[in-house]
């Protein structure tokens, strides 16, 4: 097991993989950069989860970079090794358990960036997942949509407008998420 401080990087696009990294506890962010210098966030993993096993799996360098957003912990596995419990019906299981999610969050992210326009894309996330507008911050609800900032800050302002939501201190809650079928479709 090794313990991370938040802003220590894990790996690195283009490192060969030799460990199996399994988060235990803490978030990590997996994230890749544009041509532009812009930080383009894959996914925030929380524990316990296995980061970036694909690249171990296929035998391939690591196609984004991962640091932690918190304190945590990461057991690292000898990928070799392992290679050896993967014929346990168990243990591939959990393994395709976890590509599999992660293939539905690529299919979400597709269908939310081509097919729903920015709004609409704001008003779904604020309808699924209502504790993380009252939780985190602005700026990183925007990452997580891969919208700019202000824009999200513009369109938290109609919302409060049309009485989706309000401000108590420097945070947004939902006053009423049933206003937001009425008015978007996804």
């Amino acid at each position: 097991m090794t313990k991370y401080r938040k802003g220590e990087l894990v790996f690195l696009e283009g490192d060969i993989p030799k460990y199996l990294h399994i988060l235990l506890r803490g978030i990590a962010k997996v994230y890749r950069i544009d041509p532009e210098g812009r930080e383009l966030v894959i996914h925030r993993f929380k524990g316990i989860s296995l980061i970036a096993e694909m690249a171990n799996i296929k035998g391939i360098p690591f196609p984004a970079n991962c640091i932690m957003e918190t304190d945590g912990v990461i057991l690292k596995v000898d990928f070799q090794k392992f290679q050896k419990f993967l014929t346990h019906k168990g243990v591939c299981l959990e393994i395709i358990s976890s590509l599999l999610e992660k293939i539905n969050l690529l299919y979400g992210l597709i269908e939310d960036s081509f097919v729903l326009d920015t709004e609409t894309r704001i008003a779904k996330f604020i309808y699924e997942n209502p504790h993380l507008l009252e939780k985190e911050k602005a700026y990183k609800i925007a990452e997580m949509l891969r919208i700019r900032p202000e824009t999200f800050s513009r369109k938290l302002k109609k919302f409060k407008q049309l009485g989706v939501i309000e401000k108590k201190g420097k945070k947004f809650v939902v006053k009423n998420r049933e206003l937001l079928r009425k008015f978007y479709s996804w």
